[in-house]
């Protein structure tokens, strides 16, 4: 099943602010398993335990699942020494 990928415009804004190198494997990476495993991806923990976490080099995508929708909607894409604060 293939989700459709849904991205916020401050999504948007903070990857632009990521160098480029990072903002293609970044995007490549939304591409290719965000919209066909999003599963792939690690569950976080308490109060964020209906979020999961993608690792890309040392920055991190921030995405829920919306089974019902077949939608994956990115919430954060930021350094992760930022992520979490």
């Amino acid at each position: 099943m293939v989700y459709l990928l849904k991205i916020d415009d401050k999504v948007k804004k903070d990857l632009r602010e990521i160098d480029k190198k990072w903002q293609i494997k970044i995007l490549q990476t939304l591409k290719s398993t965000l919209t066909n495993s999003p599963q792939q991806g690690k569950r976080l923990a308490g109060i964020l335990s209906k979020y999961h976490r993608l690792r890309v080099g040392d920055y991190r995508i921030i995405y829920q699942i919306l089974e019902k929708e077949v939608v994956v909607e990115v919430i954060k894409i930021k350094h992760r020494s930022k992520i979490y604060k």
